[in-house]
């Protein structure tokens, strides 16, 4: 239920709460006083279970209404250990103990029930001296809540067992090792179950309604339909919600636009209730060998949004081609243990007007004798997929690539590679691997505009050295740009690949400060512009890449520490992105509006625990 920071949090929380009152981002809530004292029964090396006793206090909120955030609320916490504890502690010579702990919690009320268990730190403290109970201090922050009007009620939090990670040490600093320690780290576990019939509950605390009005929301905002063969006819739907706390009138649902006798709409749209939606169904009828633009415009009550206009398109096609497309672009398997298997899916889709024949799939490159594939894939249907499963056996250790070759009867792309990659790992107990989440976003100086960055990234971090290899897995990403003449708004769409080169390579000091250097080359795998609601396909395909690879070398921000195994943290850099080639001719322009230094990169990294 919370997580355990720096002392310092202690008189953090007394100056915050001393007025009653909590500051959040959404406004000051009322707090009233919160303590709460449990039992535990632990189990330790040598002395196996004994008794502890931790007291919470904080301050929360009498209530909270509907929408508005609860704020993170303060923890102030004293653990008692208590028995044969110090004992234990003391035959081994132990001088100071510290870890980590999960705790489980629980937070329900009406039409919830959310059980956490959330990962805890405990800074180093000194044992006493004297035998006899002793405390250990902690502070920690709750997340912020935001509740909905399905939640109105009471809101109940209780507290339940806890699971320790607990590291002992002599009066030199070097770990204490029991029979139960992890032997690389002196690491032990510690399960403490709750005593029974306690009562268990910190804080109970009431959701209130409040008046609101009537709010709209329509997704997706714009609807394409692709490319669809002339004579047939393709939909996709609009869902209408009211995400607001009044029902919502739906007064009229139109089409409007130079093509609007291309399209035509259905929906169940009239009274929408609070946390309720409708949907509009959009049908294209393609006719021709054009591309048509119209608008969905959905008029309501909604005082502050009164109209909102989804624009709608669909290019039609004379001629029948199948079309390829693999899910992912590149595959990254990570590190895998030498001797064991791993496994990843590729998913060829055929979105084209025509069946797909798949002719032939191979692996091949550097390494491929440790990749191994099996396939579904033959003809693949119109707007249907096949399966190729990927098998990586690595049998040593460091990087490994090859390449999945994928030969079909698309006119386009008759040969698509997928890039393949992994690393073998042999675990000799001197790292730690972590994997991480990463996402944020990326600054492109000539576009003017910015670009969703995500993926993960599994690194080994030799904590000896203060170093780290790791391999990075980037995301296919889309990116939009508003670029204005003199005459016109063009926006200009790409469609953007990552094949890392090699692994990143980096090094994390004591103090937390985090440096990378990555190598990637950056793939366009399509460059439309959109003029006057047309899509001109600039260039792209599976050669359009950098001419050379693009350098990123990344660090962690002054005053904002790296935490590798606990919160992780953020990354931020500049890079030039060198210019592309075999784009299709169209080169110059491409570069024009990607290529060029200055521009940026912040990323957050996560860790999964």
């Amino acid at each position: 239920m919370f997580s355990i920071n720096s002392k310092s949090g202690l008189n953090r929380l007394r100056s915050v709460i001393a007025g009653g009152t909590l500051l959040t981002a959404s406004g000051i809530v009322s707090a009233v006083p919160v303590s709460l004292s449990l039992d535990y029964q632990c189990t330790y090396p040598l002395i196996g279970t004994q008794p502890l006793s931790i007291v919470i206090n904080s301050d929360m909120p009498a209530s909270i209404p509907v929408g508005q955030s609860t704020g993170a609320f303060d923890l102030d916490v004293v653990a008692t250990a208590k028995g044969q504890t110090w004992n234990g502690l003391n035959i081994v010579s132990a001088k100071s103990l510290e870890g980590t702990a999960t705790a489980f919690s629980n937070i329900s009320g009406n039409n919830l029930s959310l059980d956490l268990a959330v990962p805890t730190n405990i800074a180093e403290q000194a044992i006493p001296a004297v035998n006899g109970d002793f405390d250990l201090i902690a502070t920690g922050q709750t997340p912020p809540l935001t509740f909905n009007n399905n939640n109105i009620g009471d809101i109940v939090i209780t507290v339940g067992n806890l699971d320790m990670a607990l590291l002992a040490r002599k009066g030199d600093g070097s770990p204490v090792i029991f029979a139960e320690s992890d032997p690389a780290t002196g690491i032990f576990p510690s399960i403490c179950t709750q005593d029974a019939g306690q009562d268990n509950v910190l804080h109970t605390f009431a959701v209130v309604g409040v008046a609101t009005e009537a709010d709209i929301d329509v997704a997706p905002a714009s609807v394409d339909f692709g490319n669809v063969q002339a004579g047939l006819t393709a939909t996709q739907s609009i869902t209408v919600s009211n995400v607001g706390g009044s029902p919502l009138g739906i007064n009229g649902v139109s089409l409007t636009g130079a093509d609007a006798g291309q399209f035509s709409q259905t929906n169940n749209c009239s009274t929408v209730a609070d946390g309720d939606s409708c949907q509009v169904d959009v049908t294209y009828y393609a006719t021709g060998d054009a591309t048509h633009s119209a608008s969905v415009v959905i008029a309501s009550t909604d005082t502050d949004e009164p109209t909102v206009t989804v624009p709608v398109t669909g290019t039609s096609e004379m001629e029948t081609n199948p079309n390829i497309s693999t899910d992912p672009t590149s595959v990254a398997f990570g590190q895998v243990t030498v001797g064991t298997s791993a496994n990843r899916t590729v998913t060829i889709s055929n979105d084209g007007t025509e069946a797909l024949n798949i002719t032939g799939i191979t692996l091949g490159g550097a390494n491929a004798s440790e990749f191994f594939e099996t396939n579904n894939c033959s003809i693949v249907a119109i707007n249907d997929s096949c399966a190729v499963d990927l098998v990586f056996t690595p049998n040593g250790q460091g990087a490994r690539s090859a390449s999945l070759t994928i030969n079909s009867n698309d006119p386009d792309s008759p040969s698509v590679q997928v890039a393949i990659a992994g690393s073998g790992f042999e675990d000799v107990g001197t790292g730690v691997l972590v994997s991480y989440d990463l996402d944020g976003t990326s600054y492109i100086k000539a576009a003017k505009g910015s670009v969703d960055i995500s993926g993960t990234i599994n690194a080994d971090l030799d904590l000896a050295s203060q170093t780290f290899t790791a391999e990075l897995a980037l995301n296919p990403t889309h990116g939009e740009f508003k670029l204005l003449s003199w005459l016109k708004s063009i926006t200009t769409i790409a469609d953007i690949n990552f094949e890392q080169v090699g692994e990143t390579t980096g090094t994390l000091n004591n103090q937390g400060k985090l440096k990378s250097h990555s190598e990637m080359y950056v793939r366009l795998s399509k460059v439309q512009v959109n003029l006057f609601g047309l899509k001109f396909r600039v260039g792209g395909g599976e050669e359009c890449r950098t001419t050379d690879v693009a350098i990123m070398d990344l660090e962690s921000p002054d005053g904002s520490p790296f935490d590798p195994l606990q919160t992780g943290g953020t990354l931020a850099g500049t890079y030039t992105l060198p210019p592309v080639s075999n784009c299709g001719g169209f080169d110059s322009i491409i570069n024009s509006l990607m290529a060029g230094p200055g521009n940026t990169i912040s990323m957050k990294l996560t860790p999964k625990l």
